[in-house]
């Protein structure tokens, strides 16, 4: 069941494998759509991914769309369905999965990783013909969705966020023990909690219920964006408490004031793995004695991703 924590308005104007699956999301094949996209391979400036576009776009609304902490490139099915519904889309790979893909990818991991890199794909995106430049959209889950958080928080150029099972702190690098992220050669600061195989959340809450300077300087300044903001989450996610901290989002930019609009939509039986529509994964078995488990049922997990896509389409056709 769909749950709205606000209603949408107009714009007015960490340590262990767990972390790995942040970003892991798997689709089904959409119902068929005529419109064809191409897809052309992004390799300029040092910039990796994929650009995806229906034939004849021009000037539309575009997205930079962001994986989690899988690396890798974004879903490919969600990417074309998003193109073929009149969306153009960079999906950019921003460091490496754990296959080591794209090779071409210089940065193998999440960490230290330069929000420079991220600016320069969102100039090459607003410089497209097929994207008109003012109505760019980034859109990520989980460390995506954080990284979107933060991109749109740097750039009064995006136009929105999308933001699927949202962080509203910087964490530390995956498995621990640095910075995720840089600006100007510089760690921007971060949250680190300690992993528990029992109590995984813990690594979360601690640090959310924890001293209030530390989350503070983790903290990525939301209020600062210029465009409207979609967080999408679950109640049930077993990996991160993503719908508190969309609640603790959204409360941060109505006490600013935030102008823009702010739609907050959670799921009650999800996963925490929402990004594209169609069946998504529950759990994943490392090995024998070790399961991660996302949370949610396979049939509610279904259910919010085609809901949240839904939601996602609704949301870019009111920019």
């Amino acid at each position: 069941m769909e749950s709205n924590a606000s209603q949408w308005r107009m714009p007015m104007n960490r340590r262990h494998v767990l972390t790995i699956f942040w970003g892991l999301a798997i689709g089904a094949p959409h119902p068929a759509q005529t419109q064809e996209v191409r897809r052309e391979e992004v390799r300029e400036g040092g910039l990796v991914g994929r650009f995806y576009a229906a034939a004849g776009a021009s000037r539309r609304t575009g997205l930079l769309m962001l994986t989690g902490s899988g690396g890798g490139y974004p879903e490919e099915s969600a990417a074309r369905d998003l193109a073929r519904s009149g969306y153009p889309v960079f999906a950019l790979a921003y460091f490496r999965d754990r296959e080591g893909h794209p090779s071409e990818l210089e940065q193998k991991e999440l960490r230290n990783v330069p929000l420079e890199y991220l600016f320069k794909a969102l100039d090459w995106l607003e410089a497209r013909p097929e994207v008109r430049a003012d109505r760019v959209v980034v859109m990520g889950e989980s460390r995506g969705a954080e990284l979107a958080l933060m991109i749109g928080s740097f750039r009064p150029d995006v136009a929105g966020v999308i933001a699927y099972s949202p962080q509203e702190l910087r964490w530390a690098a995956v498995g621990g023990g640095g910075p995720a992220w840089t600006l100007n050669g510089v760690p921007l600061p971060y949250a680190e909690g300690v992993y528990n195989r029992a109590t995984p959340m813990s690594q979360f809450t601690d640090i959310l219920d924890g001293p209030a300077d530390v989350r503070n300087a983790a903290a990525i300044d939301v209020e600062r964006m210029h465009g409207p903001v979609l967080l999408i989450s679950s109640r049930a996610d077993a990996l991160s408490p993503s719908a508190r901290m969309a609640n603790d989002i959204e409360a941060r930019l109505r006490a600013h004031g935030f102008s823009y609009g702010v739609a907050n939509v959670q799921y009650e039986d999800a996963s925490h793995l929402l990004m594209g529509f169609g069946p998504g994964p529950t759990e994943f078995r490392v090995n024998d004695r070790f399961t991660i488990h996302f949370g949610g049922t396979a049939e509610g997990t279904e259910r919010a991703r085609n809901s949240g896509w839904a939601r996602v389409k609704e949301f870019l056709g009111r920019l």
